[in-house]
């Protein structure tokens, strides 16, 4: 696995993850009956198929449809039409701004996107009207040798977990991959770069018009107000960083195809399963899924459970939260902390509370009994999940692999 230079690597990632002609022809060929059904419309084919930055494997091609402005309140009844025009098809209406249509046919998935025809990136009336110029500035600025690189980034991120904007990840788009390469020339280069990378960290190609706040500013040349890597969670980041650097000492192909890793609990891991019964978008699923994560972080350690980690991933149709806490069972009974002796609500402590003494730095303390002292009952509790679910838990006792290894793991294996 360690055996690679670092140009002997990238050629073998390359002949496993670019695509060849027939690759390319055989989904043409699937797109061309979908297209012929919107021949009358005004669309191009965009994303990492049009740019030239797709991998081997991926199946999705992005197709979008213009409308003139006064059309933006309509996208309803366009997805509608296209609905219609689709009929022998699998089709899903989803959700990002504005409604689109997603069509698969056993081998593609095609996303029909609405959006409104505008004159530059800066003018937009809807997130999506600025992919055009999105692909015109990625086709201007990217040799084919520089796209092959770009495709070596996006499996190298996919490798170390992050790659993709979505709430899921939050880590780098292939949008961010490519303006990466564009600033500074190469996949070798990227990574020699961000090895230094402390937040803030911002990455210019045109000169920003606003401040952002976000651990990575990544301007976009298109419409120099917006950071579009403003989904990039500092852990992506730093994951991608320290990544880099051990890559850099020592090229290996763990960083692009990780091995499948053991691990065993440490402590107590209760493992929390979610079955989810209604069709909703990702984001608005794992946005859920966030701040359930959070409120379970806070509500277990304000019920005095000590946690070492709550994490999520996806097992087939189901999302499991693992929840690793240093111990399952705590007292009935825990001192709760009060003012000072001389304070002003000294008394009033008193009086509210039985068993009450002064401790050895001054301050009055009271036995209180816990409201729970089971942390299924506080996680059950938590969970913020609105759409329609089921919620299942068991308190994992033996090593495991996959995801549920990697998460009692800790370590990824690239880095160890």
């Amino acid at each position: 696995m360690n055996n690679y230079t670092l140009s002997e690597l990238k050629d073998e990632v390359l002949r496993r993850i670019k695509p060849n002609k027939e690759d390319e022809e055989n989904i043409k060929s699937h797109l061309s009956p979908i297209l012929e059904r919107i021949k009358d419309m005004d669309f191009q084919v965009q994303g990492s198929f049009a740019k030239g930055t797709w991998l081997r494997g991926s199946s999705d091609v992005d197709v979008f449809i213009f409308f003139d402005r006064n059309m933006k309140d309509k996208m309803e009844e366009i997805v509608m039409d296209l609905e219609s025009r689709m009929i022998g098809y699998s089709t899903e209406k989803a959700y990002a701004e504005h409604p689109y249509l997603i069509v698969k046919d056993g081998l593609i998935e095609v996303d029909l996107v609405p959006a409104i025809k505008v004159e530059n990136g800066s003018s937009i009336v809807t997130a999506v009207d600025r992919t055009p110029f999105h692909t015109n500035f990625v086709n201007s600025h990217l040799t084919e040798e520089q796209k092959d690189d770009v495709r070596v980034l996006k499996q190298f991120m996919k490798g170390i977990g992050v790659y993709g904007a979505e709430i899921k990840v939050m880590g780098f788009s292939g949008y961010i991959c490519e303006l990466l390469v564009i600033k500074y020339g190469s996949f070798e280069e990227v990574l020699r770069q961000a090895s230094s990378w402390r937040p803030q960290v911002k990455v210019e190609i045109e000169k920003g018009e606003k401040k952002f706040e976000d651990p990575l500013v990544v301007i976009d040349p298109v419409d120099p107000k917006r950071n579009a890597a403003a989904a990039v969670s500092l852990k992506s980041l730093g994951t991608f960083s320290l990544a880099s650097r051990t890559f850099l000492m020592n090229p290996s192909m763990e960083y692009f195809f990780p091995r499948e890793v053991e691990g065993k609990p440490l402590g107590d891991v209760l493992l929390v399963e979610i079955n989810v019964k209604e069709k909703v978008s990702s984001d608005i699923l794992w946005g859920q899924v966030s701040k359930s994560i959070e409120r379970i972080r806070k509500e277990l350690s304000t019920n005095g459970f000590r946690v070492i980690d709550v994490q999520a991933w996806e097992e087939g149709e189901r999302i499991v939260i693992g929840i690793q806490l240093q111990e399952r069972n705590i007292g009935e009974f825990y001192p709760q902390q009060g003012p000072f002796f001389y304070m002003n609500g000294a008394e009033d402590f008193v009086k509210e509370n039985e068993n009450v003494w002064i401790g050895e730095d001054g301050r009055l303390y009271a036995i209180k009994r816990r409201k729970f002292t089971s942390p299924e009952e506080v996680v059950s509790r938590s969970i913020t999940i609105k759409v329609e679910h089921e919620v299942s838990t068991r308190w994992e006792k033996e090593a495991k692999k996959g995801r549920e290894g990697a998460f009692m793991r800790k370590t990824p294996p690239w880095l160890k």
